[in-house]
Parts: C-alpha cells; structure tokens; sequence
C-alpha cells in the first residue's frame, strides 16, 4: 500500500461529520469518492446508506470509529514499509484461489503490488477496471461478472 495515499486518506478520515440528509451524506461522499468510478446519484445513495447511523441531532454521521483517521495519519514512509513487510508475509500465506479488484487509477495499490500478487503468494487472478480508482464499489456490471465468474470457476 502506497504510504502516501494512506495520508490522503487520513486527512479525511474521522473527521467529525454530520449531514442533515441522507442525500447531503451521499453528495459528500462523492465527492471524496472520485475515484470509485462513476455511479447515478441513485447508486451513491445506496452505497452510503449503509455508511451511516443516526446522530443525536437528528441527522447522520459516518457509522465508523473515527479514531482510525488517527493511525493513517501517523503513517511515514518508513512505517509503511514495515508493514508492507508484514503484509507480504500475510499474503504469500494464503494457499486458496484469490481474486485481486484493482482500479486502474488507484494509488493505493500500484500496477506494479498488483502484478507482483499474481506472481507470489496466492497467484491472484488479476482484474483491472479502466476509469477507477481505489476501489471498484461491485456496482458496475462488469465488476460484478469478473466476481461471478471467479466464483464459479472450476
């Protein structure tokens, strides 16, 4: 994982939110959310419902522990390469099929991390999706097919 698309991600994450509508939720979220591709406004409202719980002030905040923000921001470089010691170790351990989800455009995991996972570990069978970024929501029909077929592949 890129460290610094971990401090993107952790100049946003947990910050304090609060929306009055589940509709001004979703419109921020997508803002944030470039990267997931492109989705009818219908369809963000359906992947942040999940997103959200009610707050005290009758309207809605991220269903999440915002403290997580926290340890992204505390990521340097150096730390980022711990732990991608420990999660290489973690992958080449798996023994099962996997299948590897990557948004062309994503800076959180390279094209060349995602080449290397189909040559070590697992050998994951490679997806890549044009025109997204880190990480196909599985909304997009040609998202779904790639997970369908890998599970019903012999």
């Amino acid at each position: 994982l890129q460290a610094s698309a971990l401090q993107r991600i952790g100049a946003y994450l947990g910050a304090p939110l609060h929306w009055a509508t589940l509709e001004e939720a979703a419109d921020y979220l997508q803002t944030i959310s470039k990267g997931f591709g492109v989705h009818s406004h219908e369809q963000w409202l359906a992947l942040t419902k999940p997103m959200l719980v009610a707050d005290d002030q009758g309207g809605w905040r991220l269903h999440y522990d915002p403290a997580i923000g926290a340890a992204l921001r505390a990521i340097t470089p150096d730390l980022a390469a711990q732990g991608e010691v420990a999660l290489w170790q973690a992958y080449d351990a798996i023994a099962c099929p996997t299948l590897l989800l990557r948004g062309e455009q994503s800076d959180l995991l390279s094209a060349n991390t995602a080449q290397a996972m189909t040559l070590r570990g697992p050998r994951a069978r490679l997806c890549e999706f044009p025109g997204v970024g880190h990480a196909p929501t599985l909304v997009a029909a040609e998202q779904v097919n790639a997970v369908r077929e890998f599970l019903l592949s012999p």
